[in-house]
């Protein structure tokens, strides 16, 4: 995943989604009362759409502020010039990924990230088919690659669309406490003991813990898959000799980068979701 870059704004109306393109979708926007803003590219009306994320914990306020203000005196020769100061770049005054972690931000991210790995995919497999290392008078080779194909179309692309629509449901027509009760798991269980009597806290931590699993199992499952397809397509490396076209070489090339990149994207994903998973089972947070 591209690193977020946390950027200082007066007010939201600074955000000019005209300008925005895809490399800015994983910008984030802090004003002076320290709301973050991030960007979601909606599918129906093809527009991107600011969206307001919520607040940083007030545990995490103070250490936030300190880094702020260390920022705001590096800078101050900037300040002078209120343009340059509008538009500076966050990333040397905000925490690191590994020092501040936002449950929200997280989330938002990979529901984002979703469609990216829908769309990496069916490229991928062009790309292969593109390569033409799957020959199709090889049953058994054939064979072999479509179990892969449809693995990773019901462990893959169809558990992705099911995330989206489950955090659809969690945010904007959630079911009632008791359902999401005989789903949880013991830990799960455990801290709903301890919300217990507050329905508001109750629900906060049932959103972020069913997507936590979800998170962890389908990506989980999305890994297996996506190895072995990478562990096909590397095998096959000695039959791209002479007998390849440059088109051939430059798709299976393109598939294999591909490949290794979406790995390093899902492992990214499981070990923030660990944070996320911390941050669940931490009283404090509600």
């Amino acid at each position: 995943m591209k690193k977020k870059r946390y950027i200082r704004i007066k007010d939201v109306s600074q955000i000019d989604t005209a300008k925005i393109s895809v490399y800015d979708l994983n910008n984030r926007y802090i004003d002076p009362l320290v709301n973050i803003f991030g960007l979601k590219y909606n599918r129906m009306m093809r527009k991107v759409e600011v969206i307001k994320i919520e607040r940083i914990h007030t545990s995490e306020m103070h250490q936030f502020q300190k880094k702020m203000m260390i920022n705001r005196e590096h800078h101050l020769s900037m300040e002078t010039d209120e343009t340059q100061y509008d538009s500076l770049p966050m990333e040397t005054g905000y925490p690191d990924d590994d020092e501040f972690f936002d449950p929200d931000i997280f989330i938002e991210d990979v529901m984002t990230g979703a469609e990216t790995h829908r769309e990496r995919l069916k490229g991928i497999l062009m790309n292969i088919t593109d390569s033409g290392i799957v020959n199709r008078d090889h049953k058994q080779l054939s064979t072999e690659y479509d179990d892969i194909i449809r693995n990773l179309d019901i462990d893959g692309t169809q558990q992705l669309d099911k995330m989206e629509n489950y955090y659809r449901e969690l945010t904007n027509y959630p079911r009632s406490i008791t359902y999401y009760q005989s789903k949880i798991d013991k830990d799960g269980k455990n801290m709903l003991e301890r919300l217990t009597g507050n329905s508001e806290k109750t629900m906060k931590f049932i959103y972020y813990y069913e997507i936590c699993a979800s998170v962890r199992r389908i990506y989980t499952n999305l890994k297996k898959h996506v190895v072995n397809l990478e562990n096909f397509v590397t095998s096959k490396k000695s039959d791209d000799g002479p007998a390849m076209s440059k088109h051939q070489k430059q798709s299976y090339n393109d598939a294999k980068i591909s490949i290794k990149n979406t790995i390093a994207d899902i492992d990214k994903i499981l070990k923030d979701n660990e944070q996320l998973y911390e941050f669940c089972l931490n009283p404090d947070n509600y």
